[in-house]
């Protein structure tokens, strides 16, 4: 029996050993492909690093488990060596994860979190081995603020998000549960001065790292995060390709024929379309990717600079809330535009626009 848990165990490590490597070479594949944004920047390269360290605690688990002497794995244990190896292990692992947190969230936090989280680590090893007895809140009083981030980063993560997106990150965020209750757990072995070798429960370690790295690896683009940077401009049309209303989302001013000239451009493509069965969804346009969507009274354009599921579902729940508002007058419209203008108001609401912000249907410049 012994050793069929003996060769189940090391068939377990090892599957971890491959995935972990798999998903270090995706990730910085990932990573030298789409250096254009900040969120395309670093959370590949943290994602990258993350499954690095799991590979190579992988290894060193490999090792002490079913290689190494157990004379010496008995010395290794009644020294530092483990403790600070788990530890090293706990805050390198962690740190990742709270730096990824903090990129996804995207608030203003100059990744205080991790700071604070690395200095809350630092006085815990210092106490421990200077053998400093720490009172007994104080981890509790540490995992507050962490908590708060926890909470803004599913909430990023599910509430935020729609569609595919939504569904990939349930599957992160079950994967990222999974692996901090791992976390808490070694936390509290060490409090308790048990010192064990990491990775003890391997199986669902291995089902953690599978599920956040196929979560995060199967999205298009780390700018589903970004999407607001991503968009130029937003019209609504009625079924006929008369623009209703019209709102512009860059801070740098825009050139008005330029813009007039590309929504009649967009207006004669829509009638054609509007004749014929078909719709279409994306045009690409080079650099700018045009995005439509349709409802029984209009039609909504997104200008953007990349096809993101999340513009497709923000431009059709506003769609929805225009048919409601407008749909029945829509039939008997007499050609005002000021009808419309009310409705800016949900569009500053579904897509994030902060009032100060908004000015006359365009994005009002940040004063330098």
């Amino acid at each position: 029996m012994a050793d069929v848990s003996n060769n189940l165990s090391l068939m377990v490590t090892t599957t971890l050993l491959v995935v972990t490597l798999i998903f270090t070479f995706l990730f910085g594949q990932t990573w030298r492909k789409q250096k254009r944004s900040q969120n395309e920047q670093f959370i590949p390269l943290a994602l990258m690093l993350l499954y690095l360290f799991l590979f190579l605690s992988s290894v060193m688990t490999c090792y002490s488990n079913f290689f190494i002497d157990e004379t010496f794995l008995a010395f290794l244990k009644n020294t530092k060596f483990y403790f600070i190896s788990v530890i090293g292990f706990i805050v390198i692992v962690a740190g990742i994860l709270i730096f990824i947190a903090e990129r996804i969230i995207r608030k203003n936090t100059k990744h205080l979190f991790l700071i604070y989280f690395i200095s809350s680590i630092t006085v815990f090893i210092i106490f421990r081995i200077l053998n400093i007895a720490i009172f007994r809140g104080f981890f509790f009083i540490v995992s507050i603020p962490l908590a708060v981030l926890l909470v803004l980063f599913i909430y990023k993560l599910v509430w935020k998000t729609s569609g595919q997106l939504r569904q990939k990150m349930v599957i992160v965020v079950v994967g990222s549960t999974i692996f901090i209750l791992i976390l808490i757990y070694e936390i509290i072995l060490l409090l308790v001065g048990e010192v064990v070798v990491l990775f003890e429960n391997k199986g669902l370690i291995l089902i953690a790292a599978i599920l956040i790295g196929y979560g995060f690896y199967t999205i298009p683009s780390f700018t589903e995060f970004d999407w607001d940077k991503k968009i130029r401009q937003l019209y609504i049309l009625n079924l006929n390709g008369l623009c209703l209303l019209q709102q512009s989302f860059k801070m740098q001013s825009i050139d008005e024929d330029l813009l007039g000239g590309s929504l009649i451009a967009i207006q004669s493509l829509m009638k054609e379309m509007i004749q014929s069965d078909k719709f279409l969804e994306v045009i690409d346009h080079g650099d700018a990717k045009i995005i439509f969507e349709r409802t029984p009274y209009a039609i909504g354009i997104i200008i953007a600079d990349e096809n993101l599921y999340i513009l497709h579902y923000k431009l059709q729940q506003l769609l929805r809330e225009f048919d409601l508002l407008f749909g029945p007058m829509m039939k008997v419209w007499s050609g005002n535009l000021d009808v419309f203008k009310p409705f800016r108001y949900t569009v500053n609401r579904i897509f994030e626009i902060k009032p100060e912000k908004e000015l006359n249907g365009k994005s009002k410049p940040e004063p330098k």
